[in-house]
C-alpha cells in the first residue's frame, strides 16, 4: 500500500483439562524438531574497548537496534567493568517531554549523535557526550484509528533504524517515514498498513542493502499480520509475506479475525541474507473452538528470503495458542558449536516462557526449549483457569542479549501467573478479539526473572529471580556485565558468569527498555531511556516517564528522578 507524501515536516496533533503445554510446543514446524549436544563453551575472555567480535558486536557505536546486525545486544567494550561499575554516575540526562508518560524507546548511536523516540512518535537527536539536543521531529500522527497496545489507546514507540543518510521512523498510525539524518526534516511518507482495520506500529523497522523492513501490531484485536520490504530511497513496497489467512480463508473465520503481527524489528543474517521474524497469537486469542488446527504461522518464528519474501521455514512454539504465547521478542542470530562443529544458529524468548535455540539453515531445534518462568498449563475455561505464565508473562517484546566470549544467552522474563477466563470481555476490558477476560490473583507473585543458557549444550548456566518484572530486555559487555533494568526503576549489572549482582543503583522511573553501549574519545557511556512500559503504569510497579539518561565511570552522583519524565532532577 502506497500513500506517499514528501518534502514536508509534520506537527504532532494530540487529539482438553490438564494438557501440558509442551504437546503442542514446537510440534508444528517446516522442519521437525530435531536433538543437538554439544561440548562446554570456551572461558569468557575480556577485550579491549573498541574492539569488535563479529557482526553481533556493536563497537564504539551502537548504529542498529541490536548493537549490531545480529541482533544479539552484545558490545566489544569493555572499560566499565565489574571491577569498576560501582564507579558509575550520571554524564547527562535530558527529559522527553512535558507530556510523556511511558517509554519504550531503544536508542541508536551513531557517530557522537544519540537518536531515540518517545511514546508518541516524535524523534530526536541528541549529542552523545554533551546531552546537547540537535533536532526534533513531530510527525502528524492520528491516534484515534486503533485501540493500541493492550487495547487502551495506548501508543509507544521502539526506535528508529538510521542508514544512508536517513533516519526511517514507522508510525502509530501505519506510516513509514523517512527523515534527513542531518537535519530531521522529513523527506516522504508512506502508508503501510490499514489503520482502519486496528493495525498499529510500535517497532523500529530494520534497514539492510537499500531495504526497510518492519511488520505490524494487534493480533489481540483481529489485526492480520505481516512482514514487508520496502524501497529504502522512496517507500515503495518491494514484498510482502502475510502471516496469516486473509479473514473467511483456512483456519482464520469470517469477519476481523486474524493475528500473527510481528511486534518487534526483524533481524537480517547479513551472511546468508535469511530474515528472521517471530509471530504473534492467533485470534480469537484464548478461544480456539472456530479456528481449528495449529493455526499457521501464528506464534512462530519464520525465515524469509530477505531479498524476495520467500519463506524457507518456519518454527512454530505454540500450536493452537489458547494462551497469548506471542513470539514477540527479537530473533538473535549466532554461531553455536556441536559436536565440534560450528552451525549458525536463532534464538528467541517467547511468552510462553522457553527460549527456542535452532539451526538457522533448517528450523530445527537445537535443544529442547530451555524453560526460564513457571510453566503450568490447561486450557483456559469459562469457569477460569490459573496459567502459569499468564497471558503477560514470559518474554514480552524485550529483546536477549548473547555473548560470542561465553557462547551464553542472556534471557529476561515475567514469572507472572493469570487466570484466563473464557467469555464475554468485560466492559471497557480493551482488546476487542481477547475472547475473554485476565487477572492477576493477590497471591501470586509478580516477579522478573534473568537467566543465562549456554548455547553449545542448550543447559541453564544460572537463573535470577528478581523482586520485579523484568520487561526490557537485556545487554552484555565484553567485560563480563550484563545489564538489564526492572518494571520498578532499579539498574542491574550481573556478573555474566554467575549471576550475582555486582551493581544496582535506583533510578526512579520504571525500565521499559534496555541500555545501550558506546564509547567516544576513549569514554565509554551506558545510555537508556527510562519511565516504563504500559505494563508498569497499569500494574502500579513503578513510577512512569520519559526520560533519556546517560552514565560514565567517575560522573555525578545518581539520585532517584521525579516528576513527569523526571523533570525535577
Amino acid at each position: 500500500m502506497n500513500g506517499q507524501r514528501s518534502g514536508r515536516r509534520g506537527t504532532r496533533r494530540r487529539v482438553t483439562a490438564g494438557l501440558a503445554l509442551a504437546t503442542v510446543i514446537g510440534t508444528v514446524a517446516a522442519c521437525t524438531s530435531g536433538a543437538g549436544g554439544g561440548g562446554a563453551g570456551k572461558p569468557a575472555r575480556l577485550l579491549d574497548a573498541g574492539v569488535q567480535v563479529g557482526p553481533g558486536a556493536a563497537g564504539a557505536d551502537w548504529p542498529v537496534f541490536g548493537g549490531g546486525t545480529d541482533d544479539t545486544r552484545f558490545s566489544a567494550l569493555a572499560q566499565i567493568t565489574p571491577a569498576n561499575v560501582g564507579r558509575l554516575g550520571v554524564a547527562w540526562s535530558a527529559p522527553l517531554g512535558q507530556y510523556q508518560s511511558l517509554s519504550e524507546s531503544y536508542p541508536v548511536m551513531i557517530g557522537r549523535t544519540l537518536y531515540l523516540t518517545s511514546s508518541t512518535d516524535e524523534v530526536m537527536a541528541y549529542d552523545a557526550v554533551t546531552g546537547t539536543r540537535s533536532w526534533a521531529y513531530a510527525p502528524q500522527v492520528d491516534f484515534t484509528l486503533s485501540r493500541g497496545v493492550g487495547g487502551y489507546g495506548v501508543t509507544v514507540n521502539r526506535g528508529v533504524a538510521v542508514s544512508g543518510g536517513k533516519v526511517y521512523l514507522l508510525t502509530f498510525d501505519d506510516h513509514l517515514q523517512a527523515l534527513s539524518q542531518a537535519t530531521g526534516e522529513e523527506l516522504w511518507s508512506t502508508v503501510v498498513a490499514d489503520a482502519h482495520t486496528g493495525a498499529y506500529e510500535t517497532s523500529a523497522p530494520t534497514v539492510w542493502q537499500n531495504m526497510v523492513f518492519g511488520g505490524d501490531s494487534g493480533s489481540e484485536d483481529g489485526v492480520r499480520g505481516f512482514v514487508a520490504a520496502y524501497q529504502a530511497g522512496t517507500g515503495s513496497q518491494l514484498w510482502r509475506f502475510w502471516t496469516v489467512p486473509a479473514p473467511g480463508n483456512g483456519w482464520v473465520q469470517k469477519g476481523p479475525h486474524g493475528g500473527g503481527t510481528v511486534y518487534m524489528p526483524p533481524t537480517v543474517d547479513t551472511r546468508t541474507g535469511m530474515l528472521y521474524a517471530g509471530t504473534g497469537n492467533p485470534s480469537p486469542t484464548i478461544v480456539g473452538a472456530h479456528r481449528p488446527g495449529p493455526d499457521l504461522y501464528t506464534d512462530s518464528i519464520l525465515a524469509l528470503n530477505a531479498r524476495t519474501g520467500k519463506l524457507a521455514w518456519y518454527h512454530q512454539q505454540v500450536a493452537h495458542d489458547l494462551w497469548d504465547y506471542d513470539a514477540a521478542s527479537p530473533v538473535m542470530v549466532f554461531d553455536a558449536t556441536l559436536h565440534g562443529k560450528t552451525v549458525r544458529a536463532v534464538a528467541e524468548a517467547g511468552k510462553s516462557g522457553f527460549l527456542f535455540i535452532l539451526n538457522a539453515a533448517t528450523g530445527k531445534n537445537l535443544f529442547p526449549p530451555v524453560p526460564f518462568v513457571t510453566e503450568r498449563h490447561r486450557p483456559p475455561t469459562a469457569a477460569g483457569v490459573l496459567e502459569c505464565p499468564g497471558s503477560l508473562g514470559g518474554s514480552q517484546y524485550g529483546p536477549s542479549a548473547y555473548s560470542p566470549l561465553s557462547h551464553t544467552a542472556f534471557v529476561t522474563g515475567l514469572n507472572m501467573c493469570m487466570i484466563l477466563k473464557v467469555g464475554a470481555p468485560s466492559p471497557g476490558s480493551g482488546e476487542k478479539d481477547f475472547g475473554g477476560t485476565s487477572s492477576i490473583p493477590p497471591d501470586q507473585p509478580q516477579t522478573g526473572t534473568v537467566t543465562a543458557v549456554d548455547v553449545n549444550t542448550g543447559r541453564p548456566l544460572w537463573a535470577r529471580t528478581l523482586p520485579s518484572p523484568m520487561i526490557g530486555g537485556a545487554t552484555a559487555t565484553a567485560s563480563g556485565l550484563v545489564f538489564a533494568g526492572d518494571a520498578h526503576g532499579t539498574l542491574y549489572a550481573f556478573d555474566s558468569r554467575t549471576g550475582a549482582t555486582v551493581w544496582h543503583e535506583y533510578l526512579g522511573l520504571a525500565f521499559g527498555a534496555a541500555p545501550i553501549v558506546y564509547s567516544v574519545g576513549g569514554t565509554e557511556y551506558l545510555a537508556m531511556v527510562i519511565g516504563g512500559s504500559p505494563l508498569s503504569a497499569n500494574f502500579h510497579w513503578g513510577a512512569v516517564g520519559a526520560r533519556i539518561v546517560v552514565l560514565k565511570l567517575g560522573g555525578s552522583r545518581i539520585t532517584p528522578y521525579q516528576g513527569p519524565g523526571g523533570a525535577g532532577a
